[in-house]
Parts: C-alpha cells; sequence; structure tokens
C-alpha cells in the first residue's frame, strides 16, 4: 500500500485527507463533505485568513446556505479535533473568518496496518468509536438543517386522540411523521400486550423528531383538561436509544420532574424553572434552567437570562452547566402556534467543567448548550415557541432543544411566566426582525 500524507495538530488528532478522517491512537472518525472540505480550505490556506464566504462556497458547493450552518460545522470540528480551548487548532478571527493554527506534516505507511486479521484491524474500541462518528456525522447533517434562520422554522404539526390522550406530532418533514406515527402505535401495541389494556390515560403527550434526537413531553390532565401540578415532565433521547425510552413508556415507569438541590447565593429565585431528562450515552441523566424574566420599558421585550445545571450521578447534587443573557421579543405575527418568541442573545458563559463520569461527546445536554454559545458568540437569533399555556405553566418548543415545560416559580406566586406572554404584541419601535 503506497505511502500518504497526515496532517497532525496540537492536540495530536491527525487528518488523512485522501481519505477524509481523523485518527488519534485510540479512534478513527469519517468527516462528513463540508467538514472535509472546510477543513482542507483551511489547511491549503495556511498563514492566511478564511473569509466566511470563501468557506460558505466551499463547504457547500451545489447549494446555497446560511452562516448559521458554517457555524455549526465549525462547532463539530472543534470538537472532533479535540479542541481543549476554543481556538486550539481553528482561529476565529473577529469580523473576518477563520485561520488555521500551526501543524506538522507526516508520510505514514499502511501497510503494516493491512496486513492485520480483520479483527485486530478494527478492534472492538475502534469499532464503538468509528459508530460514534457516524452517529456524530449524522448530528452534523441536523446541525446544518436545524439551524435558526431569521425566519421561524415551518414545522408538519398532525393531532390526534388515543383512548383519553391528545397526542402531538411535530416534525419538519413527512419522513419524521411517518417514523413517529410507527413509534406511537409500536408504544401502544407494547403497553396492550403488557397489560392487557393501554394504562396510559388522561395525558396530553407531545412528540418530536429532528435527525439528532427525540423529544417527548407529557403532562397528566384533570377533568378540566388542564395540566396538573407536577405531572409536566419531558424527554430528550438521542435517536439510537429510542428503544430505552419505550420500555420506560410500555412500563410505566415515566420519570417526572424533581425537586433540584441547586445551592447558589448568586441568583434570585427564578422566574420560571425547567426540568429535562436525558436518555443517551454521556451518563448525563438530567438538567434544569432556571430562568429570570424582567419587563423592559418596551412593551413586549424582557431581559431574559438563565442558569443551567446538570446532576452528578454521586451525590445527587446539580452542577453549574452555563449562564446566558439574552432580549426576549414577543412576535406579533401569525404563527403555527401560540406564540412565537424571538430571543436575541447577548452573553454565554460555560461554567461546566470537564468530568471522568461523562462522555461529553455523547451529550445532548451538553450538545444543545454548544448551540446557544454559538448563537450567543455571533449574536444571532433565536425562536422559542409557546405550544401550550396555562396559569403558571407553559410547553415550549426550541428549534434545538425540543419540548420543554416551563413551571412558575413557587417563591411568588403573583409572578406568572405564562402570564408575561399573554396578550403582548411587541413595541412598534423594535424592529424585531434583522
Amino acid at each position: 500500500m503506497p505511502n500518504t500524507e497526515q496532517i497532525r495538530f496540537q492536540t495530536d488528532v491527525c487528518y488523512i485527507e485522501s481519505q477524509g478522517i481523523l485518527k488519534t491512537p485510540e479512534s478513527t472518525l469519517k468527516l462528513n463533505l463540508s467538514e472535509q472540505y472546510i477543513l482542507s480550505y483551511l489547511i491549503d490556506n495556511y498563514g492566511n485568513p478564511v473569509t466566511k464566504d470563501e468557506l460558505l462556497k466551499v463547504g457547500w458547493p451545489d447549494r446555497i446556505v446560511t452562516e448559521a450552518s458554517l457555524f455549526q460545522v465549525i462547532r463539530a470540528l472543534r470538537v472532533k479535533l479535540n479542541e481543549k480551548k476554543k481556538g486550539d487548532v481553528i482561529e476565529t478571527l473577529p469580523r473576518v473568518g477563520y485561520q488555521i493554527r500551526e501543524f506538522t506534516r507526516e508520510t505514514i505507511n499502511f501497510q503494516e496496518e493491512a496486513n492485520l486479521s480483520p479483527f485486530k484491524k478494527i478492534g472492538k474500541k475502534t469499532a464503538i468509536v468509528s459508530a460514534i462518528g457516524l452517529a456524530a456525522v449524522g448530528a452534523g447533517i441536523g446541525w446544518m438543517k436545524y439551524v435558526p434562520s431569521h425566519t421561524p422554522t415551518n414545522y408538519i404539526i398532525e393531532k390526534d386522540r388515543i383512548g383519553s390522550n391528545d397526542i402531538t406530532i411535530v416534525t419538519a418533514n413527512a419522513d419524521d411523521l411517518a417514523d413517529l406515527r410507527s413509534k406511537v402505535k409500536e408504544l401502544i401495541k407494547g403497553q396492550t400486550k403488557k397489560y392487557g389494556k393501554l394504562v396510559t390515560q388522561n395525558e396530553r403527550v407531545y412528540l418530536l423528531k429532528t435527525d439528532e434526537f427525540y423529544s417527548a413531553a407529557w403532562c397528566a390532565v384533570d377533568a378540566n383538561d388542564q395540566c396538573i401540578k407536577n405531572t409536566d415532565f419531558s424527554y430528550k433521547i438521542a435517536t439510537d436509544e429510542w428503544d430505552k425510552f419505550a420500555n420506560i413508556v410500555i412500563n410505566n415507569q415515566k420519570v417526572y420532574h424533581e425537586t433540584p438541590v441547586i445551592q447558589t447565593e448568586y441568583a434570585r429565585e427564578p422566574t420560571a424553572v425547567v426540568y429535562t431528562s436525558y436518555i443517551d450515552k454521556s451518563g448525563i441523566r438530567s438538567k434544569v434552567m432556571h430562568y429570570f424574566m424582567t419587563p423592559t420599558d418596551n412593551k413586549g421585550v424582557f431581559d431574559y437570562s438563565l442558569m443551567s445545571f446538570i446532576k452528578d450521578p454521586d451525590s445527587g447534587n446539580f452542577r453549574a452547566l452555563a449562564i446566558s443573557a439574552s432580549k426576549a421579543y414577543v412576535e406579533n405575527r401569525e404563527s403555527q402556534f401560540l406564540q412565537t418568541i424571538k430571543i436575541e442573545p447577548e452573553m454565554f458563559h460555560w461554567a461546566y467543567q470537564p468530568s471522568p463520569d461523562y462522555d461529553e461527546k455523547e451529550s445532548l445536554a451538553l450538545k444543545h448548550t454548544c448551540h446557544f454559545e454559538c448563537q450567543s458568540s455571533d449574536k444571532r437569533s433565536y425562536y422559542n415557541y409557546v405550544v401550550y399555556k396555562q396559569p403558571n405553566l407553559l410547553l415550549m418548543l426550541n428549534e434545538f432543544t425540543g419540548f420543554f415545560w416551563n413551571s412558575t416559580s413557587q417563591g411568588d406566586p403573583s409572578i406568572s411566566y405564562s402570564d408575561y406572554f399573554s396578550g403582548l404584541v411587541p413595541d412598534e419601535n423594535k424592529k424585531t426582525d434583522k
């Protein structure tokens, strides 16, 4: 087998351009085409700044995409190149573009590797990492597909009533809709087979599928079709982990939100609290977000910030993940949902510290938080949608994180998060479309 060249970066990750792969001593990861095009172009232009427009043309030569697609590919490359801090391999040049950091060129020979038996050549660990790599590529495609834009996403929404349960399915395309329809039928069939009847009763159910994850939200309803207190919950499920979630539903073992143990002296009582359960291979099982929202002098405009925490599997306490601050605007436009909230990021700060307990690359919680980091660093707006609301409770849909229940703080019952969005229109002097 002939010799070939590889590029070794400061993170000890090697890029073999001829094969489109990244290699470390433990793993081999195939890049998708856009990632290959962009990384190769940065290498070819070492020492010279490369503009965003150049990379958009290089990364997607056959179609037109927004800058958000580029931001997500750069973010994915940073993760796959094992950057410990932003800029270790790909340097961001404000108001210009990007530039590759120092690297070395090496010549390698695959002959010895080719002579190994297939089992030794691949190895169990490499096979696992390769599978993870394929999942990461799929996630990258999902990021490009579901990037925030200057207009709200247009979804396919289907509603159905099964027994005493109201089911709402939200997807971006017909294939995903068909997939969720099939999965709902499997859940019903599984429960009926196990118990002789459908034991899930009197629930309001919402399901979403993207290329990156499934999202599910439930609440039990009373005789007035209102969500019963403390029965609201939501799951984020990795696309290859649906079976685990299905077992939870079929066995009627759904996890409801809990009272988080969070100790901080730097935050006042939050306006609202969000609790989310995760099903993926990361080890991060749940996340709590504290929302703080304060009306400004402009009607329909709010100072909007959040603190997020992830649960420590040993202590049960929640450790800080990130903090962000934004402006929120109630969009005065027709919407598929009850209301559309435009979020304009102002500040983002990571508080998370790497932990041997977690596989960060498999974590939906971290991946979703990375989306907000990207939006904040590039000052790009995104949208939240109000899907359902009642006093002291909202069901929201975010383009990247899926469904989440937003419960009003119990510390001040007079402050109703959902009431803030009742009958509001944006300040006419404020332009909400940039």
